[in-house]
C-alpha cells in the first residue's frame, strides 16, 4: 500500500458513504477499504468500471450520489486547486458526485501540480452529437484547437454512456480558462466540462520518493 493510499484511507470514518472515482488509485483505495474492514462503509461511484469492482470485493455498493466524503484523481491541478479531469470522459458523473459531496479529495502526482493548469491537457467538453459543430465552431472562435475524441478500440468517436461524443479543446496555454470554460458551458448541447473549478477540498499528492504532500 501507498503512503498516498494510506493517507486516503486515514479520512474515512466508519458508516460513511464514500465516493470513488475512476482509474486504477481508485480501485487501489477499495482494497484498502477492505482491508481495514471499516464497519458500515457504503460505495458509491461516477464510474461503472469502478462501482463493479467494488462489487466483485463484497463492498455495499449504492447508485446513490449524495456522499460523506469523494475520492477521485486528476489529469492536472493548480494551487487554487482548480482541475482538469479530462481523460477518462465521465466528468458529468464526477461532477455530479463532487459537486453533491462534503468534502472532495483528490489523489494525484506531484507532476500533475502546477501553479497554472496544463496547457497539454485539453479542456475536454461532453456534447449532443447534434450540437458538435455549432460548438466546435464557437471553441475555435475563442482561440481553440477543437476535435472530436476518436475511439481507441474502432473506427469511429468516443461516446460517453449517455450517448453523447467528446470534443478535447487545446490552448497555448490555461490563463483565462475560467473565462472560456464559462463560454463554452453555457452552448445549447454541451452536457458537461472537464474543468472542476473549487470543487476540490483536498490534494494529496504523491511525491516522486513516494511521500505524501497535502495542499488545502
Amino acid at each position: 500500500m501507498t503512503d498516498q493510499i494510506a493517507a486516503a484511507l486515514a479520512i474515512i470514518q466508519p458508516h460513511q458513504l464514500v465516493s470513488l472515482g475512476g482509474g486504477r488509485h481508485m480501485q487501489a483505495l477499495a482494497d484498502g477499504i477492505v482491508a481495514r474492514a471499516l464497519p458500515g462503509i457504503q460505495i458509491c461511484s461516477p464510474s461503472e468500471v469502478t462501482l463493479a469492482y467494488c462489487q466483485t470485493l463484497g463492498l455495499p455498493t449504492t447508485t446513490q450520489i449524495a456522499s460523506d466524503i469523494a475520492f477521485d484523481g486528476c489529469d492536472s491541478a493548480d494551487k487554487d486547486l482548480n482541475l482538469l479531469k479530462s481523460n477518462g470522459g465521465i466528468h458529468f458523473y464526477e461532477k455530479l458526485h463532487a459537486q453533491a459531496s462534503h468534502a472532495y479529495v483528490i489523489l494525484t502526482a506531484q507532476k500533475n501540480v502546477n501553479i497554472q493548469l496544463n496547457a497539454a491537457v485539453p479542456l475536454t467538453l461532453e456534447v449532443v452529437s447534434a450540437a458538435n459543430e455549432q460548438v466546435m465552431a464557437s471553441a475555435k472562435l475563442l482561440g481553440l484547437q477543437a476535435k472530436r475524441r476518436m475511439a481507441t478500440t474502432y473506427m469511429g468517436y468516443t461516446r460517453t454512456r449517455d450517448g453523447n461524443e467528446l470534443i478535447d479543446c487545446t490552448a497555448a496555454e490555461w490563463t483565462n480558462i475560467a473565462k472560456i470554460n464559462h463560454s463554452l458551458a453555457s452552448l445549447p448541447g454541451v452536457v458537461a466540462t472537464s474543468y472542476f473549478a473549487h470543487l476540490a477540498t483536498l490534494l494529496l499528492v504523491e511525491t516522486p520518493n513516494g511521500q505524501v504532500d497535502e495542499i488545502k
